[in-house]
């Protein structure tokens, strides 16, 4: 004669599965967090080489931030603008490279004329948005020259040119990329990602693109550490520096100690203290 489970008996079960599910899930979505870390510190290491090879070919000058040319159609989605990601795509070779697993978050303000966002491969500013919002930003304050402001096809615009890396002092402290967000900025709300970040000391130079009030207000409105954004951890980003190094640096450390800009930004501007 057949025995069957009585109710008591599948209910203990059902609970210890539950149980182990319960143990095991938050154990399942580290082990998933960690690999997603792990595969963004390789891309900003990837990034920092193939920075060093770009260097190499145009005789140890950083790439501009972009550089605008509307006639040119070899990528129409830039919209003529031709950010650093799309400079460096022949070195890096991977367009997945500037864009960490978690940066998957989208805005209502960026999206084409007719409402394709960021990551829809339809969008029209698909490239623009690839280089202008990549997980990625870079500290072009620093390493860019500003060239002033033209209107090109009826719009201001600013442009930018290398610096020599050779002007730098200190290029393994100096940061180049790192985790940024366009969120706090021109109405944008989500944490996407954004091209560009600022130093913690205010800049007052119009020959480097006007005033720069530094990191203020209060986390988490983005502008409060120079659109800096963690994306595994809020006190901490994955940095790739000058020498092409990267590694995990908590934001509070970026603002070194002093009174003056040159101290306060030194990580930012290369100079030894």
């Amino acid at each position: 004669m057949q025995r069957a489970f009585t109710l008591i008996e599948l209910l203990v079960v059902i609970a210890i599965i539950a149980i182990l599910a319960a143990i095991l899930f938050p154990v399942f979505a580290q082990a998933k967090n960690a690999a997603k870390k792990s595969a963004s510190l390789s891309n900003v290491k990837q990034i920092g080489t193939a920075s060093q090879i770009y260097l190499s070919d145009y005789d140890d000058t950083t790439p501009p931030v972009f550089w605008f040319d509307p006639n040119n159609q070899s990528l129409p989605t830039t919209q003529g603008f031709h950010y650093f990601p799309i400079l460096l795509l022949p070195y890096s070779k991977n367009k997945q490279l500037f864009l960490c697993p978690n940066d998957r978050a989208t805005d209502p303000v960026l999206t084409d004329p007719i409402g394709k966002g960021r990551f829809d491969p339809d969008s029209t500013f698909r490239d623009y948005f690839y280089g202008a919002n990549p997980s990625y930003g870079y500290n072009y304050r620093y390493l860019n020259n500003f060239l002033g402001t033209r209107i090109i096809s009826g719009m201001p615009t600013r442009l930018f040119s290398g610096v020599s890396s050779t002007s730098i002092d200190n290029v393994s402290k100096t940061i180049m990329f790192a985790e940024a967000t366009m969120k706090n900025l021109r109405g944008v709300q989500s944490p996407v990602g954004y091209s560009l970040i600022e130093p913690p000391f205010p800049i007052a130079d119009p020959v480097r693109a006007v005033s720069y009030p530094g990191w203020t207000g209060t986390f988490p409105d983005a502008r409060s550490q120079g659109q800096l954004w963690g994306r595994f951890d809020q006190k901490f980003v994955i940095v790739t520096w000058l020498d092409s190094h990267a590694k995990f640096t908590p934001i509070a450390s970026l603002r070194a100690e002093g009174s003056t800009e040159d101290q306060v930004n030194r990580f930012w501007n290369g100079k030894n203290p």
